[in-house]
């Protein structure tokens, strides 16, 4: 899966200051009680939720003493945004599987609804790649792909009908955003003037593809699997063929969680790296699915799960690979 083996855990902050509230953790070698042995933490049913997952349903969390670990599915990252602000005191959450700029966004108050700062932490890198950018069945004949010098050609017919070509993200300023924006940009095409970039959660991306929303998506997996699986399109391009092992998901907290919790900060993130490593072992791949596409998680079939985490990608548009390179 990828987990483990590509990915680098941090102890770093959207500014200085927010960094320098981590030095008591780094300065621990070895965690010692827990202060609080609860806390509230958020996912969104995607694929790269599984570090959050497996640590729950295998036991690490409560190996590490973090038995009163909750995990609370998110609608969307915006919802997740929020619940981040209110915190676990007051209903919310303390900490998150998150697209990875939205913690640096969140501590500047870019994005948060007060617009104050709400500093955040960065604990792990919970993923590198494994999204992609998926296109409607309208758009088979073009083939479009990573490179795609008809996008043009095709954006213009599409916008002469009247009916603006619509580009789906996750969330504005997030990881999709960036790879959608930078495919279209490198192929030609102005995200802000040839296209409308419309904000889609990602469970939602593949009803909303059926229904004529828009015309192309990005997103995580298994979104783009179901896509092919259920015939409404095909994979355009997987996001580590535009950057290889790009920083993807992370695993966040607020700042005054861990501040307060040094010793069970430390301990999730010792969960979360023995779930990492369970999740990369290719034995466990179905196992994984499994657990996975429960309801309560990702709620999708283990045909849309599984093929992708063993690195078999069927684009929809007639090619097919293994051991693909580009998974999570």
């Amino acid at each position: 899966m990828g987990y483990f083996t590509r990915r680098y855990f941090v102890v770093s902050a959207a500014t200085s200051a927010i960094s320098l509230l981590l030095s008591p953790l780094v300065a621990i070698a070895a965690p010692g009680k827990p202060e609080t042995t609860e806390v509230e933490l958020g996912f969104i049913a995607l694929t790269d939720s599984a570090p959050l997952i497996i640590a729950k349903e295998k036991g690490f969390f409560n190996k590490q003493g973090m038995t009163g670990v909750e995990l609370k599915k998110q609608t969307s990252w915006a919802v997740t945004r929020d619940n981040l602000e209110l915190g676990g005191s007051r209903g919310g959450i303390d900490g998150a599987h998150i697209l990875s700029p939205m913690p640096y966004l969140l501590s500047t108050g870019a994005i948060t609804k007060s617009k104050q700062p709400l500093p955040m932490l960065i604990l792990a890198r919970l993923n590198t790649q494994g999204q992609a950018i998926s296109g409607s069945k309208e758009f088979l004949d073009e083939k479009l792909k990573v490179k795609a010098p008809n996008l043009i050609e095709t954006v213009d017919k599409k916008n002469k009908t009247g009916d603006k070509f619509k580009a789906a993200v996750t969330f504005p300023g997030g990881t999709h955003d960036l790879w959608m924006r930078y495919w279209m940009a490198a192929n030609g095409v102005d995200p802000n003037k040839n296209a409308d970039l419309v904000v889609i959660p990602p469970p939602q991306m593949v009803a909303n593809m059926q229904s004529g929303t828009m015309d192309v998506f990005c997103v995580g997996e298994p979104w783009n699997e179901r896509l092919v699986n259920k015939k409404l399109g095909y994979t355009i391009t997987q996001t580590g063929e535009i950057w290889k092992e790009h920083p993807e998901k992370a695993f966040t907290m607020r700042a005054d969680w861990v501040k307060k919790n040094p010793n069970a900060s430390l301990r999730l993130i010792m969960a979360v790296q023995q779930a990492q490593k369970w999740a990369d072992n290719p034995a466990n791949a179905k196992e994984l699915a499994e657990i996975l596409s429960e309801d309560k998680y990702v709620k999708a079939s283990v045909d849309d799960l599984l093929p992708r985490l063993q690195g078999t990608v069927d684009y929809g548009d007639g090619r097919k690979v293994t051991n693909s390179p580009f998974k999570m």
